[in-house]
This record gives structure tokens, C-alpha cells and sequence, in this order.
């Protein structure tokens, strides 16, 4: 089953027009805001959807209550290859350290899901301090900042289903597992807009 992501600035989410209860958080679409349903239903309650599942953003903190959409994962690893190959020189694999430090400021500057130029330069700088110092090559700074794209944030979550066999039937269900923190996750991957 696909469901529709909605960003707003701290969170993924996905909602349905579920009855929203006392407790419940909602999405308050007249605003994107993240509202709780405290002792009767939302004045504007056709534009209010009950949010069940999210994913924060920048740090942002879990919805207690709401179930969790797995990592956004991306192939950093096949990207810094792709880049940085390895390469021998002067008897050592300079490219390696390259590599591991685009990595790390990669990985840095996806907490925030957003790249700045700032984070770009620090992310290279970081790889480069290295190869600057023992090859004495000039590497175009400003091009490869350029050439980088924003991370993709998706549009949409395709969720994963087992299927339960009953004796004279089969029942679907969602199919999750549970974090460290006894949090509920959903259990499927994302969908990007090509």
C-alpha cells in the first residue's frame, strides 16, 4: 500500500482521515501544523488528519504516540566511490581518506536533510585537508559544490504487508519492527520523484 508523504519544516508524514481522539496528534493542514486533539474535535476539522507515522527531521524530536517511518537511506558509500576512486600514490591509498572524510561530512550534513554551501565547503575541506598537503594538486572547490544536488526527500512510502494464513482465509497485515526505544517502524521503502 502507497501512502502520500507530507513535509512539513521538522517532519515526514504520512496521514489518514481516521476519527482523530483525545490524545491523538493531528496535522492541522490549514497551517501544517502538529497539533494534539486535547478534549474535543478541531474546529476546522475537515482540514485536520490524524498523522500515523513520521519521520523527524533536523533533530527534531519523535511524536510520542505515532509510529515511526524508517531512515531515509542513500548509497554514500557507492556516491563517494564514484567520486573519490581509490588510487595508489607515493605508497599510500590517498583516495581512501578522501573518501572516508566526504563520507563523514556527507553523513553530517544529511542530520539536517538540506545542504547549505557552508556544509558543502566544510564537507570538502574536510576530505581534502589531507590530499592538499601531500600531493600539492589544486581540486576546483567551487565546481564541485556545484555539481552536488540537494538530498531527495521523498514523495511518498510504500508500505510492506505480511500475510497471515487463516484457515479458511488470509488476513493482510502491516508489517513493522521495534527500535531500541520499544518505538513501533513501519516496514517498506521510500518513493522519489524522478
Amino acid at each position: 500500500m502507497n501512502h502520500e508523504l507530507i513535509q512539513t519544516e521538522n517532519y515526514l508524514l504520512i496521514v489518514d482521515d481516521l476519527e482523530i481522539k483525545v490524545g491523538d496528534l493531528y496535522l492541522n493542514q490549514t497551517g501544517n501544523v502538529i497539533e494534539k486533539l486535547t478534549y474535543r474535535i478541531p474546529s476546522s476539522g475537515h482540514w485536520c488528519k490524524k498523522i500515523i507515522a513520521h519521520l523527524p527531521l533536523k533533530n527534531s524530536p519523535v511524536l510520542e504516540g505515532v509510529d515511526l517511518l524508517p531512515p531515509i537511506e542513500d548509497d554514500v558509500e557507492k556516491l563517494a566511490d564514484e567520486i573519490y576512486p581509490e588510487t595508489y600514490y607515493s605508497g599510500l591509498y590517498v583516495d581512501g581518506w578522501l573518501k572516508a572524510g566526504f563520507i563523514k561530512g556527507y553523513n553530517k550534513a544529511k542530520e539536517k536533510y538540506k545542504f547549505t554551501e557552508e556544509d558543502l565547503r566544510k564537507a570538502f575541506n574536510a576530505g581534502l585537508m589531507n590530499r592538499y598537503s601531500r600531493t600539492g594538486e589544486a581540486v576546483a572547490e567551487e565546481e564541485f559544490i556545484k555539481s552536488l544536488q540537494q538530498p531527495k526527500i521523498p514523495i511518498g512510502f510504500e508500505r510492506e504487508w505480511n500475510t497471515k494464513q487463516i484457515p479458511d482465509f488470509h488476513q493482510d497485515e502491516p508489517k513493522t519492527t521495534t527500535n531500541s526505544q520499544g518505538q513501533t517502524v513501519w516496514v517498506g521503502k521510500y518513493i522519489f520523484n524522478d
